[in-house]
């Protein structure tokens, strides 16, 4: 688990998974465990995986299935050891997909003449296990603020809130960290690396799957002219029903709240984790219940 202060795990998740909560409140409960946990997972992912871009499409399917497996987490505050079996599954599942793919190129590359992509897929392959290696052998201090920095994209502050520490600090270990891998990389592995942090944050992608599980058809069964379309439109999480527009859930400065709406929204899962109605409720009055259709 991260080092920095706040609420505890176990409050966290029973936040994140209460079903009388409203879906901002969930969601922003979820959104710091993902915070607090990103770097473990992403390091655990590496560990599993052969790449960093493997490494991280496995941590996001982890914290996914995490939201919408959580009402099964017996222990709540056992949360980053679950979820840490979960990036080991998504990694195991990768290896698999990876064995299958090499076995296709390798009956591609007997077939092809000796340039084939076959050669220049394994090469790749062979630069990122020497990337990952290199970043795994860091100091901790300095892989985790890497990790967070180059690979997670999370700007600074927020690197340094998730390990309790300065921002000044934080980009002391960030530059270490950068000489370490300059001294040990060829300048061929290290410059696309190093020459930007990515464009993306793997938090607000992580958001972003949280946000489209919940999204889809829903229809009223009392009255089935009456649908609600709940829609993902970047960081917000909008319903339409009735040609009117309510933002169910956003973030604004670092605080998932309700704007431009005075109601909660709600949903209700299956026994597999899937969302199988929403549930909309105004001024702490239910209005209604939509079984979900697409």
């Amino acid at each position: 688990m991260t080092r920095n202060a706040g609420s505890g795990v176990a409050d966290l998740v029973r936040r994140a998974r209460d079903p009388r909560g409203p879906i901002r409140e969930q969601h922003a409960a979820f959104a710091l465990l993902v915070e607090r946990f990103e770097q473990m997972a992403f390091t655990c992912a590496l560990q599993g995986c052969d790449d960093t871009e493997s490494a991280r499409d496995a941590c996001q399917d982890a914290f996914v299935t995490a939201w919408r497996m959580l009402p099964s987490l017996r222990e709540p505050a056992a949360f980053g050891g679950w979820l840490k079996r979960l990036v080991r599954t998504r990694c195991a599942r990768v290896r698999r997909r990876r064995t299958a793919t090499a076995s296709v190129l390798q009956v591609i590359a007997r077939a092809c003449e000796p340039a084939c992509d076959a050669a220049d897929v394994v090469g790749r392959r062979e630069m990122a296990s020497l990337v990952r290696s290199a970043v795994m052998r860091l100091p901790r201090a300095q892989r985790e603020a890497v990790i967070l920095f180059y690979f997670l994209g999370e700007p600074l502050h927020v690197a340094a809130r998730v390990l309790g520490i300065t921002v000044g600090h934080a980009g002391k270990q960030v530059y270490e960290a950068r000489l370490r891998l300059r001294r040990e990389l060829p300048r061929s592995l290290t410059q696309p690396l190093l020459a930007r942090a990515p464009v993306f944050s793997f938090a607000r992608l992580v958001r972003a799957g949280v946000l489209d599980d919940l999204a889809g058809e829903y229809r009223f069964d009392q009255r089935p002219g009456r649908t609600v379309l709940v829609r993902r439109e970047g960081d917000i999480l909008a319903g339409y029903a009735g040609g009117q527009r309510h933002v169910l859930t956003s973030k604004d400065a670092g605080t998932l709240v309700p704007v431009e709406y005075d109601g909660e929204a709600r949903f209700r899962r299956d026994r597999r984790g899937r969302v199988s109605h929403f549930v909309y409720y105004e001024f702490g009055r239910r209005l209604g219940t939509a079984r979900r259709i697409s």
